[in-house]
């Protein structure tokens, strides 16, 4: 493959992927409402997760971040190594984000799952108790969406089966999410 014909890929894929304005206004309201926001995702959505749950936590409330206490209460459920190797070890691998939100979540909060095919159990487990105890699923998927596209409240779908495209739209998702956020609070 080509640089120009990867870009190309990018541009077209883009053109095909939409946000739900609702998505947009339940995370903007999370703050008002006392909602805390996952975010879980595997390997590179694992790694885009902990960029979601940065630009969220920092970038979204940048307008005098200092002074405002009025931040987007982020939990990024892929980055406690410890825990998540201890729950792997003691109960299975496929339940390292559905054990994490049992102790963290309440019912109303948010739950952001990425997954590039839509198919990781442990996701798909969150995602199944996150509808369980009332918590908003929002699926960031790729490929035909899997199972994370059926099961979720709102999702972002990514129409491909090259993950690494996915995962930079995924990306390009989260950054537009930050900003906007950041411009309409």
């Amino acid at each position: 493959m080509e640089w120009t014909d990867y870009k190309n890929i990018i541009i077209e894929l883009l053109s095909k992927t939409d946000i739900n304005p609702e998505i947009l206004n339940i995370l903007n309201n999370s703050r008002k409402n006392n909602q805390k926001i996952f975010i879980a995702g595997n390997g590179g959505s694992g790694a885009t997760a902990a960029h979601y749950s940065c630009d969220l936590s920092l970038g979204a409330s940048k307008i005098n971040y200092l002074e405002n206490n009025n931040r987007f209460n982020v939990i990024p459920l892929s980055t406690n190594m410890p825990l998540i190797l201890a729950i792997a070890n003691d109960y299975g691998y496929e339940e390292i984000f559905r054990q994490q939100l049992i102790n963290l979540s309440s019912e109303g909060d948010i739950l952001i799952a990425i997954s590039g095919s839509g198919n990781s159990e442990n996701i798909i487990n969150a995602v199944k108790y996150a509808k369980e105890k009332k918590i908003i699923a929002i699926g960031i998927c790729g490929y035909d969406g899997g199972k994370l596209k059926e099961l979720s409240d709102y999702t972002i779908h990514v129409p491909s089966d090259l993950m690494e495209a996915c995962e930079d739209i995924h990306s390009i998702v989260g950054h537009f999410i930050a900003l906007w956020l950041r411009e309409n609070q």
